[in-house]
């Protein structure tokens, strides 16, 4: 039987709606797909500005947490459900005000649906923390029906002072890093400079990285110094800083335990075109150089070419 123009034609469009519709279909969930996976990046980069610059507390009977922005994030790596059962309270007490005293239902706090499978092995809970005028103390914890299991207290006068920080305790429990990220991308984009008397040099845009394998003779203690000039700018930025306190192989992982790696961040964006580093003490300089970054561009010389292969502990 022939099939005639007329239904041959509605036959045709009625094909060619459903493949646009298919079509449209799989663009909308794509961009759906795209917009949730920049939203549970933007998410986790929030825990790691609490965990990184926060103020950290490890406990070893409840959770962990870290106090960022009027905001509290709890951890605790593989919980069992002993763990994760019992509620939450928080006790905001201003030293000059009544008490303000809250109860946290697991449910009402847990996170991790907001989260990437990064932190599948950490249970992770956000609690908002009422923003108070003076001096206040934090108290949170869980409880239940016998009373509180366990409680962290923390004074509002001491969470800037950086009295305790994070020191990577997840990394065997998280799949990213952040700072092991941005220091390898910098091997790969910025101008490596090797200097056996002192540190060696990786310079990324304003990130400047003091880099030495541990089994070499490394020096924290002694004072930094940092002059940069920039393009078109007369005055020397002037940059004296303590090494310890800008330390971060602790943070990269086991790959960089036999590194000692120091990063500096440079407080502008405009182009660098000289870097003179070095330390000094009473007695002097012990080592010094100067690095004219214009005359890198483009010389091989100053590319990164695995020169610490010998150092990188293998990863499992």
């Amino acid at each position: 039987m022939r099939i005639k123009p007329f239904i041959m034609v509605m036959l045709c469009i009625v094909l060619f709606s459903c493949k646009e519709d298919s079509k449209t279909n799989t663009i909308t969930d794509s961009k759906a797909s795209k917009a949730e996976e920049a939203k549970i990046k933007a998410t986790e980069k929030q825990i790691e500005k609490a965990l990184y610059e926060g103020y950290f507390v490890q406990n070893e009977k409840g959770f962990d947490l870290a106090l960022k922005d009027n905001t509290i994030y709890l951890f605790k790596t593989n919980p069992s459900e002993k763990d994760t059962q019992p509620n939450f309270f928080l006790d905001v007490v201003p030293e000059k005000a009544d008490l303000l005293n809250f109860d946290l239902p697991t449910a009402k706090i847990s996170f991790n649906d907001s989260l990437s499978k990064n932190f599948e092995n950490v249970a992770v809970y956000k609690v908002e923390v009422p923003k108070v005028d003076g001096v206040y103390e934090i108290i949170i914890g869980q409880y239940d029906n016998s009373g509180r299991i366990w409680s962290t207290s923390i004074q509002s006068h001491i969470l800037n002072q950086k009295i305790t920080d994070y020191k990577n305790e997840y990394v065997s429990n998280t799949k990213t890093n952040r700072y092991l990220d941005k220091f390898e991308s910098a091997f790969k984009q910025g101008y490596f400079m090797m200097y056996p008397q002192g540190y060696d040099m990786l310079v990324d845009k304003n990130i400047i990285y003091f880099i030495k394998p541990t089994n070499q003779n490394v020096d924290v203690d002694t004072r930094f110094y940092l002059h940069i000039k920039f393009s078109n700018v007369k005055e020397t930025m002037v940059l004296d800083f303590s090494g310890k306190e800008h330390q971060i192989n602790h943070l990269l992982g086991p790959k960089y335990k036999n590194f000692t790696v120091i990063r500096k961040e440079i407080p502008s964006d405009k182009n660098m075109v000289e870097i003179g580093a070095g330390q000094f003490n009473n007695e002097g300089r012990p080592w010094q150089v100067i690095y004219d970054l214009e005359k890198m561009y483009d010389n091989i010389s100053y590319y990164y070419d695995n020169q610490y292969k010998e150092f990188l502990t293998p990863e499992k």
